[in-house]
């Protein structure tokens, strides 16, 4: 009788174990952000090996509505149809690709070692331009949009700044470039730091004295660290 009760007992326990061990995977933390800024919602979450993000906070860092069908099996997002919705914690999920698409994000990287999901979402048209310059990292932009800008700063993935260049001759001769573009529209974390620097012969793509003003997402010290 003893050893059918410690039987009993030895498969109750290695239930629980097995419960516990599928929550904990279900609830760990994921961090996502886009552009910086944080994607925060308890929703997102990792399942069969696809991260699904909350659909109404993604949506809400761009200021976008979004509308789920009453079965919950889809949703328009952004003008897009969205097929693999997820119901979790309540809230409809949707898989990051799925969503970073429907804005016409660059790219979406992943780093497991901190749980971390980042969206790159610059405007529509931009390309990388150059392969990472020390301590600035590559550069992106919208050919169009060339010389002045704006060019976007990225490193492993994230912005790390914003920048314009603008010819030593339109200062002299009091020249103004208003309305120029930025990050309308999308996502944009909080500038830190501004270098303005003159380049008295210029350099490849703007051959001309100008100055590069670049506005920074990040410290001096993290952009020390930029190779």
């Amino acid at each position: 009788m003893k050893k059918v009760l410690l039987f009993i007992v030895c498969l109750f326990l290695a239930a629980v174990g097995t419960v516990s061990a599928h929550a904990g995977h279900e609830t760990k933390h994921v961090s996502v952000l886009v552009n910086g800024v944080t994607v925060d919602s308890g929703a997102n979450h990792i399942s069969s090996g696809k991260l699904f993000i909350s659909l109404h906070s993604f949506a809400r860092v761009f200021e976008k509505d979004v509308r789920v069908a009453k079965d919950n099996r889809t949703a328009v997002f952004n003008g897009k149809t969205l097929k693999e919705i997820r119901m979790y914690k309540g809230e409809p999920t949707a898989p990051i690709r799925d969503l970073a698409a429907a804005v016409g994000a660059q790219q979406v990287s992943w780093d497991a070692k901190t749980q971390e999901a980042y969206v790159l979402a610059l405007p529509g048209g931009t390309i990388k331009l150059t392969p990472v310059v020390p301590m600035m990292g590559e550069h992106w932009a919208n050919l169009q949009d060339m010389p002045i800008g704006p060019i976007y700063g990225v490193y492993k993935g994230k912005l790390v700044f914003i920048e314009y260049m603008v010819a030593q001759d339109d200062f002299i001769k009091g020249v103004s470039h208003p309305n120029l573009g930025g990050m309308k529209g999308l996502p944009s974390p909080s500038v830190i730091q501004t270098d303005i620097e003159f380049q008295e012969h210029g350099h490849e793509g703007f051959e001309i004295p100008h100055y590069d003003i670049h506005a920074y997402f990040i410290t001096d010290e993290e952009q020390q660290l930029i190779k």
